[in-house]
């Protein structure tokens, strides 16, 4: 997590701030549209893919504590909020599948058999300017292909989760 002043993905230095970017008042706004007045923050990330050799990521559903939960609904594992430093095009981007988040937990091993390519067929890429910000359901499956292209990617993420969603937390 990027708050942490050291030990974080690829020997990056972080720094206390990055708390103070997450509580910025327009996106606790947005947050509180979505998920109700009792949200949190659970982590930050920079994820960033340079340009011609970004690694792929593959297609993945995030959250994994709530799938079998008996009182289980499309925002249960809460939202991710993307600003965008650097453009997203269809070559660096993110891959979603719109309304896959409805779905319940996905069979990807299949869906990527039965369509005979992890270029699966309904997805479309998230494309954005530097200084946009995307905001997708933390079940839509996503993921991206290797950045073969000329321009870097790099997002600054939030994850956010309903007071209700976090685990062993009463009261």
């Amino acid at each position: 997590c990027p708050q942490k002043r050291a030990g974080w993905t690829q020997g990056l230095k972080g720094n206390a701030a990055w708390i103070d970017y997450a509580g910025i008042t327009q996106t606790l706004d947005m947050g509180g549209q979505l998920m109700g007045r009792e949200f949190l923050l659970w982590g930050t990330t920079v994820c960033g893919k340079p340009a011609g050799t970004g690694k792929r990521v593959s297609w993945h559903q995030d959250g994994d504590t709530h799938w079998d939960n008996p009182y289980f609904d499309e925002d249960i594992h809460g939202f991710n909020f993307m600003g965008q430093v650097y453009g997203s095009t269809a070559v660096n981007g993110v891959w979603v599948i719109p309304g896959s988040h409805k779905q319940g937990r996905l069979n990807i091993v299949k869906m990527v058999e039965e369509a005979g390519t992890e270029r699966l067929p309904e997805a479309l890429p998230i494309v954005c300017n530097p200084g946009d910000v995307v905001i997708n359901n933390r079940q839509l499956l996503h993921g991206s292909f290797a950045n073969t292209g000329f321009e870097t990617r790099v997002s600054v993420n939030f994850g956010f989760h309903r007071r209700s969603s976090v685990l062993n937390v009463h009261g």
